[in-house]
């Protein structure tokens, strides 16, 4: 068993499973998904039973069940395989869902993903998956959090993280979760429009339209949980979808059974991320509308009109995310949350006034589909009910964004600053060719050309790819598209390899000296960012980020550092005040500008290397060894100073 999790086995293991047991037996891809990722998820419940299995053992556990479905996939025959390769049927499958989907993981996993400091791909994958997650993690059963989800703790048993940095396992990481999220979306478009040319329009609008958070992987989007989790969801909402293109009333056990398949993995799906809840509640909401405008129904009417009244009435009762006070200290230009007074009511309201993604437009366009596919709906001759939910998606996540009392939903349960997420729970990527689809069928009964759609869609795409400035800045038509040229050696300044040959001299000095368990690190904040929590000392500074350009690090996390410089007395006030035991500084800072940050606009381009103008740098060994330090290491561009004298505890 060790050797299984020690290596890549458990992800050939884990992927083989759930495709042969569906290539066999001729399952739906959603269902492939679900016994694959769901199985994932359901590890981290299961390990949460009074007097369940350990994380370690319930893999072990998962690994034997895995083990038995690859030997009833190849012993037992129900169908044989020349049968099942000879089937035309599998052909648009193969072609609209499982080609789109593996030929971007194939190509993201070829050229690999960029972890850049500061970003929170950065973040996730050196601190994260930087330890053994399967012994030290303990889930939540009720809430997300971040730190503690199943989808790391599948990630460290799929790929055997090491405690290093190690960019072609995050690039096979960032490789799975898009054909993951891909392979869902592919299924749930070509079931809404069975057109496979669709699928792969979907899989371009999915790639360039998430914002520079997707296909560059800089930010934290590849390394968390959201796109196994969007996953997960999508495909436990294809039979709830499906029941809406029936030509009548399914009826409420078809209705309940198919609410229960995605109401079971949107819960496990919350646990990998948070905003996955709010994708499930607003499918639920979407098809609950379609459903009363294709069937009528008083009664379900009034149910739907008095649950919403009560959540609302709720939720006015809740107070506002603490965090929304925050806001009045941001400066203007870069604000996502905002406010306003309405009927003597406080909210707050989403929009970004600095554009730095590419998913305002694809936002934009989503709703301007919307809002024709909902004015021609009622000459609609054939309504396709499963597209007028997804047409409902886009002005949702608007009222949720700018609506009293309705976006209590957002403001009170969400932290604000990700209340941009909400986009993606309009699902653009799918519901844009789905109402395309259904505007070109419905325009084809009479006649009108498709060269508007075409138009609309061409230069929908030519905004996406390409880049456009304003002035020398970026406007809303930011492309990411550049992102993609960027190499990996052009960021090796900032992806940790340059220190994570630190980590083993920490580890010797902790072993060593047992009573630095609990101290202080002090280094620079990304020094600080990459040891993080991997060995035994805390570190002063780290990312924050509220304090990211050089001059709030100064201010913020070495406030008083510069004035303690003047004297030992000070100096050693100041390091006993914070318990350092051990300092790390770089002897150079080579130049380098951030062509992603300069695109994002998130941090200044040249961060790391202006941390060289620190006040920590003007530290010298003679000012170190008079306050009690003494110089242990030197070497790889660094110095290692550790405390000789008994500081106070």
């Amino acid at each position: 068993m060790p050797a299984l999790t020690d290596s890549l086995a458990p992800l050939l293991l884990a992927i083989a499973a759930p495709l042969l047991w569906g290539w066999r037996w001729g399952r739906p891809t959603w269902q492939v998904l679900l016994l694959g990722v769901g199985s994932w998820a359901a590890i981290g419940w299961l390990s949460l039973l009074p007097g369940g299995p350990s994380l370690r053992q319930a893999y072990g556990l998962l690994v034997l069940v895995d083990l038995l479905v690859v030997v009833a996939a190849l012993a037992i025959r129900p169908r044989r395989w020349r049968d099942r390769l000879a089937d035309h049927a599998l052909a648009r499958p193969l072609l609209a869902v499982l080609a789109p989907a593996l030929l971007c993981a194939v190509a993201l996993g070829w050229r690999g993903v960029i972890l850049e400091f500061p970003s929170d791909g950065f973040v996730y994958y050196a601190t994260y998956f930087g330890s053994d997650l399967l012994e030290t993690v303990r889930l939540d059963p009720l809430r997300y959090s971040a730190p503690a989800n199943w989808f790391f703790t599948a990630a460290s048993y799929l790929f055997g993280f090491p405690e290093a940095l190690a960019p072609w396992r995050a690039s096979l990481l960032a490789a799975l979760n898009t054909f993951l999220v891909l392979l869902a979306s592919g299924q749930l478009s070509l079931r809404l429009t069975g057109k496979v040319s669709l699928s792969w329009l979907m899989a371009l609008l999915f790639l360039l339209g998430m914002g520079h958070q997707n296909f560059s992987f800089f930010h934290q989007i590849a390394l968390n949980g959201t796109l196994p989790g969007l996953a997960l969801v999508l495909a436990g909402a294809t039979p709830l979808l499906g029941l809406l293109q029936a030509r009548a009333w399914p009826g409420a056990r078809r209705v309940g059974q198919a609410t229960a398949v995605l109401l079971v993995p949107g819960y496990l799906a919350y646990h990998a991320h948070g905003v996955t809840a709010f994708l499930t509640i607003n499918l639920l909401i979407v098809a609950s509308a379609a459903s009363l405008v294709l069937w009528p129904s008083r009664q379900r009417l009034m149910l739907g009109t008095a649950g919403a009244g009560l959540l609302l009435l709720v939720l006015n009762r809740m107070p506002w995310h603490p965090k929304l006070e925050s806001f009045y200290d941001w400066p203007e230009p870069m604000r996502f949350v905002h406010d306003y007074r309405f009927l003597g009511h406080h909210f707050f309201y989403f929009w970004p006034s600095l554009p730095v993604a590419t998913w305002e437009p694809v936002f934009l366009a989503a709703l301007g589909f919307s809002g024709v596919c909902l004015g021609l709906w009622r000459s609609w001759r054939q309504p396709p009910g499963a597209v007028l939910a997804m047409a409902l998606l886009a002005p949702l996540v608007l009222l949720e964004w700018w609506a009293p009392f309705i976006n209590d939903l957002v403001f009170k349960l969400i932290e604000p600053d990700s209340a941009y997420r909400l986009v993606w729970t309009s699902l653009f990527w799918i519901s844009i060719p789905a109402m395309a689809w259904a505007l070109d069928r419905r325009w084809q009964a009479g006649r009108r050309p498709r060269a508007v759609l075409m138009a609309t869609l061409s230069g929908l795409l030519a905004v996406l790819a390409f880049p456009l400035e304003l002035r020398g800045r970026p406007n809303i038509f930011v492309s990411k598209v550049p992102h993609l040229l960027t190499s990996l050696e052009e960021v090796r300044q900032a992806d940790g390899t340059t220190i994570e040959p630190l980590l083993g001299p920490l580890r010797e000095l902790c072993d060593r000296e047992r009573l630095l368990a609990g101290r202080t690190l002090l280094s620079d904040p990304y020094v600080g960012a990459v040891l993080g929590t991997r060995q035994c000392l805390t570190p002063v500074a780290a990312r924050d980020i509220t304090k990211l350009a050089a001059s709030t690090v100064e201010t913020g996390q070495y406030s008083g550092l510069r004035s303690a410089l003047g004297s030992p007395a000070s100096l050693r006030a100041w390091l006993d005040g914070r318990r350092v035991d051990v300092v790390v500084l770089r002897e150079a800072y080579v130049p380098y500008a951030s062509r992603i940050a300069r695109a994002s606009n998130h941090w200044q381009p040249d961060l790391v290397s202006r941390y060289a103008d620190l006040s920590l740098n003007s530290l010298t060994t003679h000012q170190l060894q008079r306050v009690g330090f003494r110089q242990v290491r030197r070497g790889q561009g660094v110095r290692i100073y550790i405390r000789t004298t008994v500081a106070p505890r």
